[in-house]
């Protein structure tokens, strides 16, 4: 008997809170668009010139501090969204054709002729909705933009190898391709080696600041460079190959995170979204009603729940795929001149050791001094 009660007292009180909004996952109220969907696209391709510019893809802004009123965000898949996404668009790039090499990097400082950072404005299975910059080496910025795309029901399930918001990845692909193919041969080289030379500054301001020059608007541009066949440009390009090594493998170490990570996402993207059109739909068909009707019911509150869960479950299955997310429980090893070097840490600790490396072996090569010291 009292089993009975509390079952009684138990759907009672579920009852209410679905009655009176409390406690059911219903969709948020629809955020204001920022722009306007992509529609369409089909992605160009063009030949890379004779300078093919290499381009940086920094891991994005969560968007957790500018998020729309209503918005829902779970900090968990936003924060492998934050990966996710710049893995996506680096491939949509290289099938281009358009680049030299396309690296997601972990942040600016690293540097490239040309890189592309964003923040993720909206990300929930329905609408994905980024905000981009796309800078130069020498400082200017060549685009930036908000872009939209909303999903259809047909984009899911998500099959293998497709994607629900191909389009904005198309958009902002050719966008780039475009500016790419306004920049001038001189243009590219000059952003070529300036970007090396900012480089070249950071590990031995001593020996290469003086090639660099900056204004106070922070642009950057190049006063001179070394003439070809230089012993210093060659030690200097050998050392530059060595910190590819750690960008490339780290690059490798996201795509491999994505690869991991790609089903579970893709099922919760197919959840939530499906749990926003119920929600959608539970509140168009509660307005129509009159207003005598009962508020709610038993089965609705069910199929809301159901939903709800499956929405939980998979949160919870890339909550533990996305751990590695963070670098912190990855290593990156690196072989250089038959030395092995293993770094642990955050990927910016890793990288602030890599450097440090680096600028050892170029101070031994030299004779220089570290950076930082006299």
């Amino acid at each position: 008997m009292k089993h009975s009660l509390l079952g009684v007292f138990l759907v009672s009180v579920l009852l209410q809170a679905c009655s009176s909004n409390r406690g059911v996952p219903e969709a948020p109220p629809e955020p204001e668009p920022r722009a306007q969907a992509v529609g369409n696209v089909q992605l160009k391709t063009a030949s890379a010139s004779a300078w093919p510019l290499d381009v940086g893809i920094a891991v994005f802004d969560q968007g957790l501090d500018n998020r729309s009123e209503g918005a829902r965000v779970f900090p968990t898949v936003r924060k492998a969204e934050s990966l996710l996404i710049p893995v996506t668009l680096s491939s949509y790039l290289e099938d281009s054709g358009a680049w030299g090499v396309v690296r997601v990097v972990h942040s600016n400082d690293v540097f490239m002729p040309l890189t592309l950072d964003g923040e993720i404005l909206r990300a929930d299975g329905a609408v994905l909705e980024l905000q981009l910059r796309f800078r130069a080496a020498d400082g200017s910025l060549l685009l930036e933009r908000i872009y939209r795309d909303e999903a259809l029901l047909g984009d899911y399930p998500v099959k293998p190898g497709s994607e629900p918001f191909e389009d904005i990845y198309r958009a902002i692909s050719n966008d780039l391709l475009t500016i790419a193919s306004s920049l001038s041969d001189e243009r590219r080289r000059t952003l070529q080696r300036l970007s090396l030379m900012r480089f070249a500054a950071e590990l031995s301001p001593a020996t290469f600041a003086r090639f660099v020059t900056t204004s106070d608007d922070g642009r950057h541009s190049l006063a001179s460079f070394p003439a070809d066949g230089d012993p210093m440009l060659l030690r200097l390009s050998r050392v530059r190959r060595q910190d590819d090594l750690f960008i490339d493998a780290v690059d490798e170490q996201y795509a491999d995170l994505h690869g991991e990570v790609q089903g579970s996402y893709g099922l919760w993207r197919e959840y939530n979204y499906e749990l926003m059109r119920f929600g959608d739909d539970y509140r168009i068909s509660a307005a129509e009603r009159k207003s005598t009707a009962r508020r709610g019911s038993y089965a609705a509150m069910q199929q809301v729940y159901t939903s709800y869960r499956k929405v939980k479950m998979q949160e919870e299955d890339l909550r533990e795929l996305v751990k590695g997310f963070s670098g912190e429980s990855l290593e990156t090893v690196l072989e250089v001149d038959d030395g092995v070097f293993r770094l642990s840490g955050s990927v910016q600790d890793r990288y602030q050791q890599w450097r440090q490396i680096l600028a050892r072996i170029n101070a031994l090569e030299t004779g220089g001094q570290l950076p930082g010291t006299r």
